[in-house]
Order: structure tokens, then sequence, then C-alpha cells
């Protein structure tokens, strides 16, 4: 190819995507889209660059070269086409403030996604912020939920007690109740009893092989609250209360002897009198079933369940025997019926059945005996005390002389024995008296 030749088209890249662009050789400098990238692009001055240096512009080895030589300054009169795309290419002059434009136009797009980005990691920060506030809060939450569960906790369990106190105590006294009643043996009995002093003698005599308590059934037991103090130290309370029914004596009298009638030989009028009431239908019946806590759960005390039962205080102190003593669970007072009393010496006390209050008897007990002083709290005739009644457990007997007296064995303890009271328990009065035998109650 001879060098007097010029080429038809020259090329530079493009500043932004580096591709190169084809313009017609000599071409001044124009401002036009880049037709690969299409961001505004400002081609070489190659008419003044043809004026400085002889040398052809690159040449395009895959262009052809075209034979014909553009007329001057035919690109100031239309637009020129780049590579065949059919994009037009404006002159620099053609287009007022060009440069600035394209600037505007790429910083105006940077913005834009500068802005996007920024609304991104704005969103993406609250996003996360919020997300571990509701972690801090969660765990917040937790902590002092554990807290509080603890707290409610210790408060449910004291309350939980307290309703075990007040209410929960029913169900576990019906079952040891039930339980007793329906065993075969002494054995089986004594598994829910306690075992005061002299309850299996009772037991054996009031239980013999066969005997059950079907006469006072388990459904007609009525749960009784006592005192706060009681229940706080474990002690509660059922009982069972049939009143009396009309007195067949009024309406006949036995025929015949007393060996037929008693089917006893030798049967004496106390015999025959015992033997009929004992034996009465009609009689009420007062059955009080005491409840004390234990390490093994409620316990029943038989003693005294026996006692209402079967009415032994009744027939202790109607019915006497020389020599004959038991113990009772009694209410016990301070009583002026009595034919003692007017003798300083001695001291009556009213003595009653606590399952039968109506069924009572008055004893006499020397004022500086040890009896008498364990009583003493509870003295008020010729004192500036008030009338007072307290439970206790003592051992009544008859005496071996005729006619046999009734006296006061034994003061085992205020209230009773195996549920409240424990034995030789008694006023600190008593103790102060009893270490000094020469005071007296007076």
């Amino acid at each position: 190819m001879s060098d007097s030749i010029k080429p038809s088209k020259v090329s530079f890249p493009c500043k932004f995507c580096q591709k190169s662009i084809h313009v017609p050789a000599g071409l001044s400098a124009i401002t036009a889209p880049c037709p690969y990238c299409g961001k505004e692009v400002t081609s070489p001055d190659f008419s003044e660059l043809e004026k400085l240096d002889s040398k052809p512009a690159a040449i395009d080895k895959n262009d052809d070269v075209e034979s014909s030589v553009p007329v001057q300054g035919a690109a100031h009169k239309k637009p020129v086409i780049l590579g065949g795309d059919g994009t037009t290419i404006k002159k620099t002059s053609d287009l007022a403030h060009a440069e600035t434009k394209s600037n505007e136009v790429g910083v105006g797009s940077g913005n834009e996604a500068r802005f996007v980005w920024i609304v991104l990691i704005v969103l993406l920060s609250v996003i996360i912020g919020l997300a571990a506030w509701l972690a801090y809060q969660d765990e917040g939450a937790v902590v002092e939920g554990g807290l509080q569960a603890e707290a409610e906790g210790s408060v449910t369990a004291e309350e939980l007690r307290q309703e075990w106190i007040t209410h929960g105590w029913k169900k576990e006294a019906s079952q040891v109740l039930a339980g007793f009643m329906a065993a075969k043996s002494i054995d089986e009995r004594m598994k829910y009893a306690i075992a005061n002093d002299g309850v299996l003698d009772d037991l054996r005599e009031f239980y013999p092989p066969g005997s059950d308590d079907r006469d006072t059934p388990i459904e007609f037991f009525a749960h009784r609250s006592g005192a706060i103090q009681d229940h706080e130290r474990g002690i509660f309370r059922m009982q069972y209360r049939q009143p009396g029914q009309v007195e067949l004596s009024e309406y006949f009298a036995p025929i015949g002897t007393l060996d037929k009638i008693m089917e006893i030989k030798g049967a004496t009028l106390i015999d025959m009198a015992y033997a009929i009431d004992k034996s009465n239908v009609s009689a009420p019946i007062a059955v009080v079933a005491f409840f004390k806590g234990t390490e093994e759960g409620l316990k029943l005390d038989a003693s005294i369940f026996i006692q209402g039962k079967f009415r032994t205080f009744r027939s202790f102190v109607d019915y006497p025997k020389l020599g004959h003593k038991k113990i009772f669970r009694v209410a016990i007072s301070e009583s002026i019926d009595h034919e003692l009393r007017d003798d300083q010496q001695y001291r009556s006390y009213r003595i009653q059945d606590f399952a039968y209050p109506e069924e009572h008897v008055n004893v006499a007990v020397k004022a500086d005996s040890k009896i008498g002083r364990a009583l003493a709290d509870i003295n008020w005739r010729g004192m500036n005390r008030e009338y007072q009644s307290r439970n206790a457990t003592i051992e009544l007997g008859w005496s071996k002389d005729k006619p046999a007296r009734l006296q006061i064995e034994r003061f085992i303890c205020w209230e009773f024995l195996g549920v409240g009271g424990a034995d030789g328990k008694a006023s600190k009065q008593a103790a102060e008296l009893t270490k000094d035998p020469q005071k007296s109650s007076e």
C-alpha cells in the first residue's frame, strides 16, 4: 500500500468501556454516545493531529480502506454514522456544554446509585438494630421471667401449704380414717394409728376378730375446722354424730329373770343396766377422729376414736369396778358442785367426756397433792380469775375400798396425749409447785 494513501477511518478507545470507536479520518473533536456502553465521549481532534503529524492515524486492520476522501467540512454539515449502527454523532460545536452534560449525567447516575446503597445500608442497619433489640428484650424477659417464676414459686409453695392446712388435709385424713376402719386386724389398724399408751389394749377389747365399723360409715364423718394454731401444729379433726332416738325403755320393760334376760349366770342389777344400755339402739353416737401430722403423714388418735365410738367414759364412771383404771381424753374445769366444796383442803373438778359434753362427773382433788398442783392453772374459786375449761389427758380410777370412790389417778398432760400433749407436760406454775411441795395452791 502506498504511503500517499491515507486511511478513511481512525479509532480511539472509549474512556469508560475501553472499546475502540471508529470515526472518519481528519474529523475534528466531537462528543457523542459510545456505541458500546452508551456513555457520551469526546473524540480527539484528528484534524489538528493530521496537520502536525504527517503519519497516518492508526488504521484498524479489520476495516476496509476507503478510496474516497471525505470533503473538508462535510462533518459540519450533516451527522456522521459510526460503525454502521445508526448512532448519530454530533460535533462539539453543535452540542452546547456537551462535556458538562456528560459529567452531569455521570454524576447523576453515580449519585442515584450511591443514594440507593445508602438507603439499603440504613435499612439493613435498622433491621440489625431491631433484631438485636428484640434479642435483648427476649433475654431480659427470660431473666425477668425466671426471677419472677422463682419469686412466684416461693409464694406458690407458701400458698399451697396454707391451702393444705385449710382444705388439703381433708383428703388425707379421710384416706387414713378409711384405711383404719377397713382394716381386718389390729396390726393393720396400727399402721394408721398413733402408738399411744394403752391403745393396743383398747383395740384388742373393742375390735375382736370379725368386727367392723359398719355402724359408723366413713361417708358420714364431717371435717371440722379447728383453731389455726392447731392446724399449724398439724392437728386436725373429723367427727361423726348421730343423735339419740326414742328411748325404748320408756315404752316397755323386760320380763323374766335376769339370767334369761341377760343370758348371764348370776347377773346383778348393775350388769343388767350396763347390758341394756350398751345394746340400746336409741343411744346417741359421737365419734371424734383426731389426726396428727408425722413424718409418715397423718395418723389417727385411735384412743379418742374408741372412747367416743364405744362411750368408754360413760361406761367407766357409771359402772364402778374396784381398782379399775383407764386413760381418757376429757375437758376439765374447776367446779363448786361437790360435797367437799367447803373444805379448803380440796378442789372439785368437773370432768366431761370430750365427745359427749353432757356426760360428766365431779371429782375432788387434794389441793396440795401433785395432781392438785398440776391442775392449779384452772383454779378460779375464791381467786381473781375467770372460769375456764381446758382439754387434758388424765387417768381415772376406782378406789379398792368400799364404797368405791372415783379419783384422778394421774394427770398426764394438757391437751390430748399423742396429738397436742406430751407425757408429763404440765403448766409452768404446776412445775414450780411440784418443786416445792410445801406451797399451797391458794
